[in-house]
C-alpha cells in the first residue's frame, strides 16, 4: 500500500472517530448530493481474492448494506433519486445502489440480501451472453489463470508455453489468449470450447465452475423474476462495448434495450458505459436515443449541476476498507478523490 493511501485511510478512521463523518453525513452539503454506489460481482467462490477491484466477497457486501441501514440512509430507486436530484428535494444521505453487468451472483446473492434489507437498486444488465450457456469470456480466462498459478501452461492454439506462477506471467498468458481470439474472430461457441480445454489442460475443474455459474451471465428468466420482486434493470448495452460509431452505438442500445423490455423493463431509460469508457458526443447520441442519464466510474457524488450523461459513482471494491465506504457515504473521501482514467481498451469501433 503506497504511503498517500496509508495516510487517506488513517485520515478517514481518525474522522471517523472524531465524528466528522457524521457531521458531514448530516451536513446541508450532503444533503445536496447523490451517492450512486457501484457493485459488479460477489463471489460465488473465491473470486474476490482473484481480482478484488470486480469481485465483493458476501460478507463484505453485507457490513456495507449494514453501514447503510446504521446510518439511516435514504436508499432511493435511481429514477426517483435523479429526478429528486433535479428538483432540489433529495431527503438526507440519499444513496442509490447500482449493479453492472447482470453476473449469476446478482440473482443468486446480490438481490436476495437486498430483499432482505429492504433496499431499492438497479442492474445495467449487459445482455448477449445472458442467452448463451456460456461464460464471459475474457474475465473466465484470467480466473483459470489464477486458478492454476505455479502449474505450466503448454497451448498449441496459440502457441503459448509458460509458467503461470507470477502475476506478470499469467498477464501476458492472458493477452496472448485475448488478442488471438479477436484476431480470429472467435464466437462464443469456438471461446467456450477453448475454456474447456485449457481449464483441463491446467487441472482445474472447469464442470465444477460451470455448476455454480462462476463468471455466467444471469437467464432472461432470472432477470425477469428479479424485475418482477421490484429490481430496476436498466441499460448497459447488448454486448457490453461502446462503439465510437453511433449508427453501432445506437444499435447496441436497441439490442439491449429489447431484452430488458422482454424482461418486463416497460421504459428502459437509463444507462452506464461499459468499463467506464466514454467520450464527450455520447451524451448527444443517448439524447438522441431518449435516454435520461449515464452513469460512469468517475468517483464523485452527483448534484444538481451535474451533467446527467457523465454522472459520477463510487465504484465499491473488496480491496477497499470499510472506513473508505463509510468516508464515501458520508462524504469526506469524496474530498480526497482523484478522476480515474478512462478504459480505453474497451472501446470497439
Amino acid at each position: 500500500m503506497s504511503l498517500a493511501r496509508q495516510v487517506k485511510l488513517a485520515f478517514l478512521r481518525g474522522s471517523q472517530l472524531a465524528g466528522l463523518g457524521h457531521l458531514v453525513l448530516n451536513s446541508s452539503w450532503r444533503r445536496e448530493r447523490l451517492l450512486i454506489l457501484c457493485w459488479h460481482n460477489l463471489a460465488h467462490d473465491d473470486e474476490h481474492l482473484w481480482n478484488p477491484q470486480l469481485c465483493l466477497a458476501p460478507p463484505t457486501f453485507r457490513a456495507r448494506l449494514n453501514l447503510l441501514r446504521s446510518t439511516r440512509c435514504n436508499v432511493l430507486p435511481l429514477g426517483e433519486a435523479l429526478t429528486r436530484l433535479r428538483q432540489g428535494t433529495l431527503p438526507a444521505r440519499a444513496v442509490a445502489l447500482t449493479i453492472d453487468d447482470g453476473e449469476s451472483s446478482a440473482y443468486q446473492i446480490a438481490w436476495p440480501m437486498l430483499r432482505e434489507f429492504g433496499f431499492p437498486a438497479t442492474l445495467y444488465w449487459t445482455t448477449y451472453y445472458s442467452t448463451k450457456p456460456y461464460a464471459v469470456f475474457d474475465p473466465m480466462v484470467s480466473y483459470l489463470l489464477w486458478k492454476a498459478r505455479g502449474r505450466r501452461l503448454d497451448l498449441r492454439e496459440p502457441a503459448l508455453s509458460c509458467d503461470l506462477s507470477s502475476g506478470e506471467a499469467r498477464n501476458q498468458a492472458f493477452q496472448t489468449i485475448y488478442q488471438h481470439a479477436q484476431a480470429n474472430a472467435w464466437d462464443g461457441e469456438r471461446k467456450e470450447n477453448f475454456l474447456a480445454t485449457l481449464a483441463h489442460g491446467l487441472g482445474v475443474d472447469y464442470p465444477a465452475i460451470k455448476a455454480r455459474r462462476i463468471l455466467h451471465l444471469i437467464t432472461p428468466a432470472e432477470a425477469q423474476a428479479m424485475q418482477r420482486e421490484g429490481l430496476d434493470l436498466q441499460l448497459h448495452t447488448h454486448r457490453h462495448r461502446v462503439p465510437k460509431n453511433q449508427e453501432l452505438f445506437s444499435r447496441e442500445l436497441h439490442d439491449n434495450a429489447n431484452m430488458l423490455r422482454d424482461a418486463g423493463a416497460a421504459h428502459p431509460s437509463h444507462f452506464c458505459y461499459p468499463s467506464g469508457s466514454y467520450l464527450p458526443e455520447f451524451a448527444e447520441w443517448l439524447h438522441r436515443d431518449q435516454v435520461a442519464s449515464a452513469t460512469t466510474c468517475q468517483p464523485g457524488f452527483a448534484g444538481r449541476d451535474s451533467d446527467p450523461y457523465f454522472l459520477p459513482r463510487f465504484l465499491d471494491q473488496e480491496d477497499k476498507p470499510l472506513a473508505e465506504f463509510a468516508g464515501w457515504v458520508s462524504g469526506v473521501a469524496s474530498w480526497m478523490a482523484r478522476p480515474q482514467p478512462v478504459d480505453e481498451h474497451s472501446f470497439r469501433q
